[in-house]
Order: C-alpha cells, then sequence, then structure tokens
C-alpha cells in the first residue's frame, strides 16, 4: 500500500508499479467526490482518468508533492467545477439514507431507526453546500488541512463548518 503522504519520484522505476497502485486504491473515491460535486454520471469516469494522467505528467516533471491524496481531491475538484460549469448540469447527488445496512429488528425498532433516519436526511438538506461539502470529503478520510486544501479556505473555517454540520446532525439523531 501507498502512503498517501509519500512522495513518489520519477527516477524510481517503479513509478508505473506505485502509480497503478495508487489508481487502485483511491480511484472510486476521487469518482465519488466528482459525482458529489455535481459532475454527470456520464463523465465522472473520463475526469477521474484525466486527473491521473495530470498527477503521471507531474510526476514526470520531476515536481514533488507533499500529500498525493490532497493533490488529487483538489485537481478533481479543478476538473469538476470546470466540467460541471461548462455543461451547466449541477446536479448534486443526495444520499440514499434507506439502503443502510440494517440488522435483523423488531418492527418497532425498525420504524424508530426509519424516523431517525428521516430526520438525518433532513438535517443535511438544512446544512449549508459548505458544510455538507466538508463532511463528505471528511468522511473520505481528508484531514482538516487536506480538506482546506481541496475547498480553498482556511483551516479555521473548515473546523467551524464541520463543528455546526456535526451538532446539526447529532441533534436531529437524538431529537
Amino acid at each position: 500500500m501507498i502512503a498517501l503522504n509519500e512522495n513518489l519520484r520519477p527516477d524510481t522505476a517503479s513509478l508505473g508499479a506505485d502509480l497503478e497502485q495508487l489508481y487502485a486504491e483511491t480511484r472510486a473515491s476521487v469518482c465519488s467526490y466528482l459525482l458529489y460535486i455535481g459532475v454527470p454520471s456520464s463523465q465522472a469516469q473520463e475526469v477521474t482518468q484525466e486527473v491521473y494522467l495530470r498527477l503521471h505528467q507531474t510526476m514526470l516533471k520531476g515536481t514533488q508533492i507533499e500529500n498525493l491524496r490532497a493533490w488529487l481531491f483538489r485537481v478533481a475538484h479543478n476538473l469538476g467545477l470546470k466540467v460541471r460549469h461548462r455543461e451547466r448540469a449541477f446536479r448534486a447527488v443526495s444520499p440514499d439514507w434507506n439502503q443502510v445496512a440494517t440488522r435483523a429488528e423488531s418492527a418497532e425498532d425498525s420504524l424508530l431507526n426509519r424516523q431517525r433516519h428521516t430526520r438525518i436526511a433532513a438535517a443535511m438538506e438544512t446544512l449549508s453546500p459548505q458544510q455538507r461539502h466538508c463532511l463528505y470529503l471528511r468522511s473520505e478520510g481528508l484531514r482538516y488541512r487536506e480538506i482546506a486544501e481541496v475547498i480553498g479556505i482556511s483551516s479555521s473555517s473548515v473546523n467551524e463548518f464541520l463543528r455546526r454540520a456535526i451538532a446539526r446532525l447529532a441533534e436531529a439523531a437524538n431529537g
């Protein structure tokens, strides 16, 4: 497994293999992020491939990348916004809260869980776009600093967006 904060160097014989492994490990997350920001599903795979092509080109130039994961999401973010703007097809993907894995439960537990999911989904809709964006990237495993790099805001803003979003969701879950 490639450590996502390692620097890949074009002078290593294994650059191609390292990039293939990185692609296999992170492609689904990058593609999912593109769908989340509104890239049409028909183009998300193409944009994902473009992200990795740009990484390969950057690495061949000898450019050092300190944090590969943040770099990938930042490039995906920028390319995704260009595609979305060009196509004028902003359609944010809303999560399907009804497909949450359920265990064997009583009818009462099932009803309570459905009500809880409904409250959480409604609370998600009340979050600001920045809060949802930060929450999504955090769920993908990015750190606050990395989220700030991807979105182009300060780490303290990320902290505040996430704090408010989590508080609102917790209130809905417990309410």
